[in-house]
C-alpha cells in the first residue's frame, strides 16, 4: 500500500512539474483556430443574407438573429462548428461589451447628422436619461406585480435590475427599415439616438440597482444616498466630458496629419478603444460606453471636417466594413446564446415560457406608459411627432445586443441567486429574439398602414422626372452600345426585351405620367419652398466644393453647411441665411478691446492669436458666402419653376448677399491690418492646396513617379502644417510696398512701376462723399486703402473694399466715368494718374489684358442684355475661364475675324455670316463661319465655349434649365413607341 501510495505521490509530483515556458496546448490552438473559421463563416453568413435582404426586402438582423438561434439549437450536431458555437456561447459577456460595443456606438455617434441630431437633443436626451430609468421601473413592477415574481425568484431591487436591463433598445433594423421608406432623417435621429445614449445610461442604472440588490441582500455595501447622487454624476457626465476632452485631442492630432489616411483611420479606432478603457478601468471609473458616445458625437460635430477631403471617403469606408462585421457578429452570437439557453437551461419553468409572452405585450405597454409620459415635452422640443411616429416609436423599441450582455453579466455574478441569474439570461435572450423576429420583421407594415411617410407632391414629381430620366438614358446608352463594335455579336433581341419589360414597369400605373410642367398645379407656397429648397441644397453642395479645395477652413464650411441645414427646415419662410450666420459673430466692442491690447505686455500675444483667428474664421465665413450665394443667384435661371417664384425669392437672396457685403465692408474698414493678414494667409492656403490636388492628378495619370509624389507631397504638407502657425504682420503696407504686390502690377518692369508710384498721391473721403460722377471726365484712377466704395450705374451697384482697383472700365472706355462712386464709410484712396495707365496700356499688351478682362466684372452688369451667358458666370470662375481661355485682338475695318467658340466685343462693330451686327460691349456666341468687321474693333476672343464651361458647373450641381423639357419629350416619345410595341404583341 504504501509502495501505491509513493508511486501516486511520484506521478502526482510529476504532473505537477512546470511545463517549458515554450509549450502550447495544441488542443486549445486547434480551438481557437475553430473559432477563427466559425465567425469567418459567420461573415459568409452575413453575405449571404445581404443578398437575400436585397432580393426579398427582409429586415437584415432578424435575419442573421435567427440563423445564430438555428446554430445554438443545433450546435451538437455540427460538429467542430458546433464546438466553437458551444464556446462562444460561454464568451464571457464583458468581453462582447470591451470588443463589439464601443465601435458600434462610436460609429453610430460618428454618422449622425449632427445638426438634426442637436436639434433633436432634448427628446432624445428625455427618452434615454428618465425615459430609460422610468422604463426599468415600469418593467421591474411588471415582474412584481403582473408576472406574480416572488421574492424567491427575485426581489423587488432584483427586479429593477432586470428592468434597467430590458430598458436599452437597439432598434437596428426599425432604423434600416424607415431609412429605406424614406422617414423623415428627424425621427430616424430620434430612434437611433435614444438607442445610442441609452446603451450607458440603461448600464448605469443597471450598476446602481444591483448594488442596491446586493446591499439588500447583506452581500454587499450598504448605498447612501450621497453615493447614489456622485455615482450617477460621475458616471454620466465624467464619461461624455472625458470623450469630449479626448475627441478635441483626437481632432488636433488629425489636422496635423495629411494625405495618410492609414493613420488617420487608425487614429479613430484607438481613440475609441482608448476612451472606452481609460473611462471604465484606468483613471475614472465612470460610463466607458457614454464616453465613446461623447467621443463619437464630437467627431460628428467637429471632427469630421478636421479630416482632410482625400482621405475622408476610405475613413468612412473602413468604418462602414467594421461597423457590418461587429453588427453581424453580435446579432449572431446573440442567436446562438438565445439557442443555447433553450436546450441547456434547467432553471427555467415551464409557466416562465407562458409569462415571457406575456411580458412581451406588457413591455410594450410599459414603452407606450414611458412615452406618453413624456409626451407634452416631446411637442414642445425639437421636430414635431405625429400620431404615427408615436406608435411606430412605442412599436420599434426593439431589444438587442446590449439588454443581452447585460442579462450575461448578472448571469455570471454568483453574489446572486441563481434562479434570478437565470431568469436574466432567459429574459434578456427571450426578448431580443421576439421584439426582432415579431416587431423587426412587421414593422414595415405598420409603417405602411399608418401612412407614417409622406409623400407630397412636389416629392412624387420629382421621383417622376428621375424615372423619366432613367429610361431616356437608358434608351441612349442602348443605341451606342448598338455602334460599339466590341457589342457587334450581342443578342439585341432579347436586350431589347429586358428594355422593353422596364419601360413597362416604371411606365405602369404606378407612377402617373403627363405632359403638362413639372409643377403645374402646386400653389404658389409650395413653388417658393421649393426653390428655396434648390438653393440651400445647392449653397451646401457649393459650400464643401470651396472646402475641398482649400478655399475655406472646416470651421466655416460646418457653420455655412448647419445654416443651410436650418433653412431646408423652414422653407416656407423666407431665406434668413445671413442673419442665422451673424448670430456666431463677436460684436466689434469685443474685438476692439483686444485690439488695443495687442501690444501690451503678456497679453498681447494672447490678444493677437484671437483677433487673426475669430476675425479670419468671420472673414472666411463673410467671404465663401458671399462667393457661393453670388453663384446660386446666377444658376437660379436654371429651375424649371415659375419665373415669378424664382423672382420673387432671388431678391430674397439679393437682400441676404447686401447684409453680407455690408458687413464685409465694416470689416475692411474698422480692421483692415487684420483682413490684409488674413486675405495673405487664405492666398497660401488656397496656393499651397492647389499644388496638393495638381500633385494628385498628376501621380494618377502617371507624369511623376512615386518616389516623386512622396517627396513632393511631403513638402507641400509640411508647409501646409507650418501655414497653421505662421505669424503675419498686421501693420497696413506704404502705398509704393501695395502697388509692387497688386496683382494688375504683377509683371511690370521698375521703371513703369516707379512712374506709377510717383504720380500717385494720397486722397481722403468722407462718408457719402462721390469721388466721380458717371459721364464726368475720367483723369484717375483709384485703390483703396480704407474704407469702402460703392459704384453705381443703370445695371445695379458693385462695393469695393480694401485693396481694390475703380475702375477698371474708366481705362477702357472713351474717357468718361461710366458710372459713380462714392463712398460709404470715412475712405482712404490712392489716386493713380489715368494718362500713365493708358500709355502703359498701349506699350504693354499683358497690362492691358489684365486691364479688360477685369472691366468685364462691370460690364456684363451694365449692359447685361448683351452680355449673354458671361452674365451668369460667378466673376471668379469668369475671370478663370478668361485668364486662360482668352485672348485679346485688335481688327481694322474690312478684316475678317474668327470667333469659333466666341468672344466679347469692347469697341468698333461687325457682323456675321446673316448680317446679324455686334456692337460694343456685346457677347459674341460661337461662329462656324468668319466675321467681318465694320468699324476698327477690339475685342476677346474664347478658345473654349462659355456654354460649355457654364453647362459643366450646372451638371456638377445637376441643374440645367434645358433638361427637363427635354426628358419629358424624350420620355413621351419612347413612352408612345413601347405601348404600340405592346398593343402589336398583345
Amino acid at each position: 500500500m504504501a509502495e501505491h501510495e509513493s508511486e501516486f505521490e511520484g506521478h502526482e509530483e510529476e504532473l505537477e512539474a512546470p511545463k517549458d515556458s515554450l509549450w502550447r496546448d495544441e488542443h486549445e490552438m486547434e480551438k481557437s483556430a475553430n473559432i477563427v473559421y466559425f465567425l469567418t463563416l459567420g461573415i459568409v453568413s452575413g453575405l449571404i443574407l445581404r443578398e437575400i435582404n436585397k432580393k426579398t426586402k427582409l429586415p437584415y438582423s432578424p435575419m442573421i438573429l435567427s440563423l445564430g438561434i438555428l446554430l445554438g439549437l443545433l450546435q451538437k450536431s455540427l460538429g467542430y462548428v458546433g464546438e466553437s458555437a458551444s464556446i462562444l456561447s460561454k464568451m464571457h459577456p464583458h468581453l462582447i461589451v470591451f470588443v463589439f460595443v464601443p465601435v458600434l456606438l462610436f460609429e453610430s455617434a460618428f454618422n449622425c447628422d449632427w445638426y438634426t441630431f442637436k436639434y433633436q437633443m432634448v427628446n432624445i436626451l428625455l427618452l434615454a436619461g428618465p425615459g430609460c430609468g422610468w422604463g426599468a421601473i415600469l418593467l421591474g413592477a411588471i415582474f412584481k406585480l403582473v408576472l406574480q415574481y416572488d421574492d424567491n425568484d427575485m426581489t423587488w431591487y432584483q427586479a429593477f435590475t432586470l428592468g434597467s436591463v430590458l430598458s436599452a433598445t437597439d432598434p437596428v433594423a426599425v432604423v434600416a427599415l424607415l431609412k429605406e421608406l424614406g422617414a423623415s432623417l428627424a425621427f430616424n435621429h430620434l430612434i437611433e439616438g435614444e438607442a445610442l445614449l441609452n446603451d450607458g445610461v440603461a448600464m448605469v442604472f443597471f450598476i446602481f440597482f444591483n448594488k442596491f440588490s446586493k446591499a439588500a441582500s447583506g452581500k454587499g455595501e450598504a448605498v447612501t444616498a450621497s453615493q447614489v447622487v456622485l455615482n450617477f454624476v460621475r458616471n454620466s457626465l465624467v464619461g461624455p466630458a472625458l470623450g469630449l476632452i479626448l475627441g478635441i485631442l483626437a481632432a488636433l492630432w488629425t489636422k496635423r496629419i495629411l494625405g495618410d489616411d492609414i493613420e488617420v483611420t487608425w487614429l479613430t479606432f484607438v481613440f475609441t478603444y482608448l476612451t472606452f478603457y481609460w473611462a471604465e478601468f484606468c483613471f475614472f471609473k465612470t460610463s466607458g460606453l457614454l464616453a465613446v458616445v461623447g467621443l463619437g458625437l464630437f467627431w460628428s460635430a467637429f471632427g469630421k471636417t478636421r479630416i482632410r477631403s482625400s482621405v475622408e471617403h476610405s475613413v468612412h469606408t473602413v468604418w462602414g466594413f467594421v461597423q457590418y462585421s461587429c453588427d453581424t457578429l453580435i446579432f449572431l452570437l446573440v442567436g446562438i446564446i438565445v439557442g443555447t439557453q433553450v436546450i441547456e437551461e434547467t432553471f427555467i419553468h415551464k409557466s416562465d415560457y407562458i409569462r415571457m409572452i406575456v411580458f412581451y405585450f406588457f413591455m410594450i405597454l410599459a414603452r407606450f406608459i414611458m412615452i406618453l409620459t413624456f409626451w407634452p415635452f416631446l411637442r414642445c422640443f425639437g421636430y414635431p411627432i405625429s400620431k404615427s411616429e408615436f406608435i411606430v416609436l412605442v412599436y420599434g423599441g426593439l431589444r438587442g445586443a446590449l439588454g443581452l450582455t447585460l442579462s450575461l453579466m448578472v448571469g455570471c455574478d454568483e453574489e446572486l441567486p441563481a434562479r434570478f441569474r437565470h431568469l436574466s439570461v432567459f429574459y434578456g435572450a427571450g426578448m431580443a429574439a421576439i421584439t426582432n423576429l415579431i416587431n423587426g420583421t412587421t414593422c414595415k407594415a405598420l409603417v405602411q398602414y399608418l401612412e407614417m411617410i409622406e409623400n407630397p407632391v412636389v416629392k412624387k414629381k420629382v421621383y417622376k422626372k428621375y424615372l423619366e430620366e432613367l429610361i431616356v438614358n437608358s434608351q441612349d446608352k442602348m443605341r451606342e452600345l448598338e455602334s460599339d463594335q466590341f457589342y457587334s455579336m450581342a443578342d439585341w433581341n432579347q436586350i431589347e426585351k429586358l428594355e422593353t419589360e422596364i419601360k413597362y414597369m416604371l411606365g405602369s400605373n404606378k407612377v402617373q405620367t403627363s405632359s403638362s410642367n413639372l409643377y403645374e398645379g402646386l400653389t404658389d407656397q409650395e413653388i417658393f419652398g421649393e426653390v428655396r429648397y434648390r438653393i440651400y441644397r445647392i449653397l451646401k453642395g457649393l459650400y464643401y466644393d470651396k472646402f475641398e479645395y482649400g478655399l475655406c477652413e472646416e470651421d466655416t464650411v460646418r457653420l455655412l453647411v448647419e445654416s443651410s441645414d436650418i433653412g431646408l427646415d423652414h422653407t416656407k419662410a423666407i431665406l434668413n441665411i445671413w442673419d442665422q450666420l451673424y448670430k456666431n459673430f463677436l460684436n466689434f466692442s469685443s474685438v476692439n478691446f483686444f485690439f488695443k491690447v495687442k501690444e501690451m505686455p503678456l497679453i498681447g500675444p494672447f490678444a493677437r492669436d484671437y483677433m487673426i483667428k475669430h476675425l479670419g474664421f468671420v472673414y472666411d465665413v463673410t467671404t465663401t458666402f458671399l462667393s457661393c450665394a453670388s453663384e446660386a443667384f446666377h444658376l437660379t435661371g436654371t429651375f424649371p419653376m415659375s419665373k415669378d417664384a424664382i423672382r420673387v425669392v432671388m431678391e430674397e437672396l439679393n437682400k441676404e448677399i447686401e447684409k453680407a457685403e455690408g458687413y464685409l465692408g465694416i470689416l475692411n474698414d474698422t480692421f483692415p491690418e487684420i483682413v490684409r493678414a488674413i486675405q495673405t494667409k487664405r492666398a497660401s492656403h488656397s496656393i499651397l492646396t492647389h499644388q496638393r490636388h495638381y500633385l494628385d492628378d498628376t501621380q494618377q495619370n502617371g507624369l511623376v513617379d512615386e518616389k516623386e509624389y512622396q517627396l513632393l507631397k511631403k513638402e507641400i504638407n509640411t508647409r501646409l502644417v507650418d501655414l497653421e502657425n505662421h505669424q503675419f504682420d498686421m501693420v497696413l503696407p506704404s502705398f509704393h510696398v501695395l502697388a509692387m504686390e497688386f496683382p494688375i502690377f504683377s509683371g511690370l518692369v521698375s521703371t513703369d512701376l516707379d512712374n506709377i508710384i510717383k504720380s500717385a498721391y494720397e486722397k481722403k473721403f468722407g462718408p457719402d462723399e462721390i469721388i466721380y460722377e458717371q459721364g464726368m471726365t475720367c483723369q484717375n484712377i483709384y485703390i483703396v486703402s480704407k474704407g469702402n466704395v460703392v459704384d453705381e450705374f443703370a445695371g445695379g451697384t458693385i462695393r469695393k473694399g480694401l485693396g481694390t482697383l475703380i475702375t477698371y472700365t474708366n481705362l477702357i472706355g472713351d474717357g468718361t466715368c461710366m458710372s459713380t462712386a462714392k463712398t460709404t464709410a470715412d475712405s482712404l484712396l490712392y489716386s493713380l494718374n489715368l494718362k500713365i495707365l493708358k500709355d502703359l496700356m498701349s506699350k504693354n499688351p499683358d497690362f492691358e489684358f489684365k486691364i479688360y478682362i477685369n472691366s468685364l466684372e462691370y460690364l456684363r452688369k451694365m449692359f447685361e442684355n448683351q452680355a449673354g451667358p458671361l452674365a451668369n458666370v460667378e466673376i471668379k470662375r469668369l475671370l478663370d475661364f478668361l485668364r486662360t481661355k482668352s485672348k485679346l485682338k485688335k481688327f481694322t475695318t474690312n478684316q475678317k475675324c474668327d470667333f469659333i467658340f466666341g468672344g466679347y466685343l469692347f469697341r468698333g462693330e461687325l457682323k456675321d455670316i446673316n448680317n446679324q451686327v455686334y456692337s460694343q460691349y456685346t457677347y459674341i456666341p460661337p461662329q462656324d463661319t468668319e466675321c467681318l468687321v465694320t468699324k476698327d474693333c477690339q475685342c476677346l476672343t474664347f478658345e473654349d465655349s462659355v456654354d460649355s464651361f457654364n453647362n459643366q458647373m450646372l451638371k456638377q450641381l445637376d441643374l440645367d434649365p434645358h433638361k427637363d423639357q427635354q426628358i419629358q419629350e424624350r420620355y413621351s416619345q419612347i413612352k408612345r413607341t413601347s405601348m404600340m410595341e405592346k398593343s402589336k404583341l398583345n
